[in-house]
């Protein structure tokens, strides 16, 4: 697998993606014109110290955003050669992994989109009256790496790319936490989250995901309640939990805001 991610097609289309992203500068301070003037190089050398296990990522750089509710949001963006491997492992792992992911997950998958997030949201929404409007507590802070890790085990066999993987986790800082910014984190968080789709799928509690963003459908309160509760508990045992006050039961009728949309919704008579 590493060898995929590393070949001169992957590591090129993944420079591409970064560029077209904006290719802001990371924490090692190499601007986008500087990358691109000795490209060859750049991915020669990126190839050679991956194949070889001399690679190491470097620093990254804080960003703060500032978010509508007046609390801000920080980014921590990688160097850019860091997210050209890490765009290309992305890609290579999406494509194997997808088939084993949850077809209720939608975000930062192949071919998925936050309309049709949006749109099985509508589907499933049919016969059900209630919903439980979920939000993780600091989710991409609060990741804990060795259970991250734990995880890596169970879906990635090739060792390098999995101490690959290890070495950006370690690389986030702390003990906790996915840097938002840095194009791998999506893919941990699917990873880390599909044991909540699965346990909901067991369950056969209805619902739909979008990265940390999630919602279940209930048919009265007492069901809306035991998904509550499903979801608290296999949440609590991967270290997080739900936001006490963001996290919410209500009548379907009321409709939702989910994935920035404001969803109304014909519950019948």
């Amino acid at each position: 697998m590493l060898d995929t991610i590393t070949s001169h097609a992957r590591l090129h289309a993944a420079w591409r993606r970064v560029r077209r992203n904006g290719a802001a500068t990371g924490g090692d301070g190499e601007t986008a014109a500087q990358f691109a003037a000795r490209l060859e190089a750049r991915l020669e050398r990126l190839r050679a110290d991956l194949r070889h296990g001399r690679y190491r990522p470097g620093p990254l750089r804080r960003v703060a955003l500032a978010r509508p509710d007046g609390r801000t949001r920080t980014l921590r963006i990688p160097g850019l050669a860091d997210r050209v491997v890490q765009t290309a492992t992305q890609a290579v792992l999406a494509e194997h992994l997808d088939t084993w992911m949850s077809p209720d997950s939608f975000g930062y998958r192949p071919g998925r989109s936050v309309d049709q997030a949006l749109a099985r949201l509508r589907g499933r929404a049919l016969g059900q009256r209630y919903v439980l409007d979920a939000d993780i507590h600091a989710f991409f802070d609060c990741v804990p790496h060795d259970r991250l890790r734990d995880e890596l085990g169970i879906w990635i066999t090739d060792p390098r790319v999995r101490s690959l993987l290890e070495l950006w986790i370690t690389g986030f800082g702390g003990r906790r936490g996915l840097a938002q910014g840095a194009p791998i984190s999506p893919l941990l968080a699917n990873i880390f989250l599909h044991p909540l789709d699965a346990a909901f799928a067991r369950e056969g509690i209805s619902h739909v995901r979008y990265a940390d963003d999630f919602v279940a459908l209930a048919r009265d309160r007492r069901e809306a309640r035991a998904a509550r509760r499903l979801a608290a508990g296999v949440l609590a045992r991967r270290g997080l939990e739900l936001h006490p006050d963001k996290t919410a039961i209500r009548p379907l009728a009321e409709g939702l805001t989910f994935l920035g949309e404001r969803l109304i919704f014909e519950t019948g008579p």
